[in-house]
Parts: structure tokens; sequence; C-alpha cells
């Protein structure tokens, strides 16, 4: 089965909200050089170029450019990937680590050495203001990490996965390397920095280090949401902070993730919203209810869905049979059909249909591209309507790392953004792609593979997932 981001009927099941964050300051303490101690961010700073990881910003440290090259402190860059650092002040070396992967560069030289082999780097980092700078697309690439630039921001990715060995679980690096050993019984992504882990039935919080942050204790733990993770223990449900500190304990019947400064709750039959004293924003009056996205969430209101602003003002009317998150600023719905199912199209933000609803079946946007079903099989939209890419597969997944899922002769693979095979079908089973790795089933047997198909490491079972996102009831 292919898997999709958004379905084109809205399950009840909201997916846990995955946005990095840097880790809590205490943990980033644990890495910092002392010879290059707070210059580092100090001298960064001057550059003014922002930093994100996973689309968070940061604060306290930003890029450079040099002759084009993007640069960043050494010791928070290696802090925001996992790395170990260590600097040799005599002979000017930085030596970064993590798992069985060393990289070793000496200030103005231009080449370095990844274990034993030698390659060549985007530019020679340099020692500015006492503070050590290294190209950071060269350094994060070393250890299977991205970095990009978005918005104007040099863009950063650890992308650590769950891997399976030996009935435990841990988590390897894009090359299927091991990063933190498998000792947990389950484990999860990561999320803000942190992800959780269980042991003996009772979960925690590790952090990219494998350091444990917040000792297994919770009956059932969460991802961290907007700083916030939901948790229970004792047959009660409430939210922490990175720290392990209990926030806030609302008291509904069930309890959902942070999205826009709010989070979703239900009490009785009816979906509201409180924000992050725990105070009620939006009382319960729904009858569904989505997290917010580009500003808005969806909610069904008589039947009939249409979507809401953070104040609960309704933007775009109720009057479609199902609607989705918006995504690239544009909202997937379903409008009335005279015989059952209607069919699918997109509004923008003022409830607009800017591309008709003409769809049997479509799909919310990823990566500037929908999946819509044409009359020769499945193809894309952009976000003016215009088919981009068509093929003759009768299912399609969404594009992430620039790639999708198609469906061949009961076997799954993965296309380019022009349509051609990347990856060829053969897989029973596959999920998209998510920073580098995708999980796919041969068989019974779920592996993780990377974007040339090729096998790295054996993933944990679907049973095995340390917590599922909460559902509503």
């Amino acid at each position: 089965m292919t898997v999709h981001s958004d379905y084109s009927v809205p399950s009840v099941q909201r997916p846990a909200i995955r946005k990095a964050l840097l880790i809590a300051a205490a943990a980033l303490a644990a890495v910092q050089i002392a010879s290059f101690g707070p210059a580092s961010s100090a001298s960064a700073a001057a550059s003014g170029i922002g930093i994100t990881v996973e689309g968070v910003v940061q604060s306290g440290w930003t890029s450079t450019l040099i002759q084009g090259t993007a640069y960043v402190p050494a010791s928070s860059f290696a802090t925001a990937l996992g790395l170990s650092l260590d600097w040799n002040e005599a002979t000017k070396t930085a030596t970064f680590a993590q798992g069985n992967r060393k990289l070793t560069l000496v200030a103005n030289a231009k080449t370095a050495v990844v274990n034993d082999a030698r390659t060549a780097l985007s530019g020679a980092p340099v020692v500015k203001d006492g503070a050590l700078l290294v190209p950071a697309r060269s350094v994060a690439a070393v250890f299977g990490a991205s970095v990009t630039w978005s918005r104007a921001a040099l863009a950063l990715s650890p992308r650590l996965h769950p891997f399976a060995q030996g009935g435990k679980q841990g988590y390897v690096n894009t090359f299927g390397e091991t990063v933190i050993a498998a000792n947990y019984d389950q484990v999860n992504e990561f999320s803000e920095g942190l992800a959780i882990v269980s042991v003996g039935g009772k979960f925690g919080y590790i952090d990219a280090f494998g350091k444990e942050v917040i000792a297994p204790q919770y009956k059932q733990a969460f991802d961290f949401s907007e700083g916030l993770a939901l948790v229970e223990l004792d047959g009660k449900q409430f939210y922490i902070d990175a720290t392990g500190k209990t926030v806030i304990s609302p008291s509904y019947d069930e309890l959902f993730d942070f999205s826009g400064g709010l989070a979703l709750v239900r009490k009785g039959d009816l979906f509201g919203y409180i924000d992050r004293s725990g105070k009620e924003a939006i009382a319960p009056q729904f009858e569904d209810a989505f997290y917010f996205s580009d500003g808005v969430a969806g909610v069904q209101i008589e039947g009939k869905y249409g979507y809401i602003d953070r104040s609960g003002k309704i933007v775009i009317p109720a009057i479609y049979q199902h609607v989705s998150d918006f995504s690239g600023g544009l909202g997937l719905v379903q409008a009335e059909g005279e015989e059952g199912e209607g069919s699918f199209g997109f509004v923008d933000a003022t409830g607009k249909l800017v591309i008709p609803a003409d769809y049997a079946q479509a799909f919310s946007f990823s990566e500037g591209l929908a999946a819509v079903e044409l009359d020769e099989g499945f193809g894309y939209v952009n976000a003016k309507g215009e088919k981009v890419v068509s093929t003759a597969y009768g299912d399609v997944g969404d594009f992430h790392d620039g790639l999708a899922s198609f469906e061949q002769d009961g076997k799954y693979g993965f296309i380019n953004r022009k349509g051609d095979i990347a990856i060829k079908a053969q897989f029973d089973s596959v999920e998209a792609f998510d920073r580098g790795l995708a999980k796919v089933l041969i068989g019974n047997a779920p592996r993780l593979i990377d974007a040339k198909g090729r096998i790295v490491a054996i993933a944990p079972a679907e049973a095995d997932a340390a917590a599922p996102a909460p559902a509503a009831k």
C-alpha cells in the first residue's frame, strides 16, 4: 500500500506533529567546547543569516557566507546534529564524531579526513574571533544530515531513524550506521530534538546523543509539539516541557498535540481548543476538528466541514463533505455529491475554489505538487491547477525528498518529479521518504531504504511503534 500524508477522505487518526527543534539548553551545554565558548555564537551572530532546525528558528547562533559557502559555529552545529566535538588548540584541529563515523579537519585546510579517507570540503574551516567556523553543507553530508536554504535561512536536519536489531531498537543515520545503540524495547522518530523510547513498558525521552533526558515513567508518551508533549501517568493525561516538568493538566475527556499555539481537546462528543496556559481558547462545539495549519483548522458543523481561524471564527463556511489540512497555502476539500461521495478540489485562505472540484480522488499538496486522479491514471498538478506530471499508475503517493511512491502489478516503487522511475516497483508496501530514508515491506519484513533503493537497515515492525498519535473517539 501507499501511504499519503493526507487521505482523500480524512481519517480521524491525527498524526503526531513532527517539527524538530534544537534540544533543550541544558543538553546543549554538554558539548560546548571551552576553547570556543560564548564567542562561537557571538561571532556568527554578527553575520545575521538565520538558522532553522527542522523548520524551527534557532536563537543564539547564526550562519555567515564566506565566498558563497555557508559557515556555522562548530560547537553549536555539532550540538544541533548530535555530534561530539574535540578541539586541539595547538594544532587547530577539530574532530567531529557520531557512532563509528569520524571527521577530522584543520583550520585553513580545504581537505579533511573521514575515518581513514581524505575528502574535499566546499571551503576551508576558519578561526574568527576565537571561534571555529566550518562549512555547513560539507560537515553535515559526512554524517548523513542535510543543509538547505529555506526562506533566506539555513535549514538543518539531523536525519536519524529508528532501526531494529536483536529484538531491540535504536537509531541509524542515513547510511544505515548505528548512531544510538539498539538498547530499547521501542523507539519513535525524533521530534523537536527528543525521541520517545520505551523500557520495560514505560516511556521516556532521549536526545540526539542517546542521553536520557526524561526517564521512562509514563504509560503513554507522544511527540513534542511546539515545546510541549502529551503524556499519561496514573490514568491522567497532561503536558510536559523538555525537562519533564508538568506545565498544564487540563481536565477534558481527551487531549491532543499543540499546533498554531493551540491544542485540540475533546469534551463529550465535541471538540475545541486550549492555549498553552490551559485556558479554553475555543469552547468545545465542533462535531470533529483537526490541527491548525497555515493559520486555519478544519472543523465539522452540522455534518459539514469548513475552516476556522485561531479565534474560532469561521473563515471558510462549512459546506463541504470533507476537508484536509492546508498545505502550501491550499486546502483539499470534497464537494457534496448528488449520490454519495463528491469530487475533490482546492481552496485558498479566502475560501475561493482555486482548483475546481473536478477530481474523483485528490491528495494534499506536498513539495509543490498534489496527486490527482486523471482519466489515464494518477498525475500531479501544481498550485495553479496545471497538470505537470502524468502517469499510468493506479496508485501514487505524495512527494517527499523529491520522490513519490507508485504501484505497478501489485508492487511498489518510487518516481521522481518528472514521473520517471527512480526505484523500480519491487516492494510489497511502502511509506513516504522522510529525511533521506523510506520504510518498505519485503514480504512481511520491514526495511529502511535510501534514495537509490538500497536497503540500509532493518526497520521496526509496525506493531513496535513507540506510541501512536492520539486519535479522536
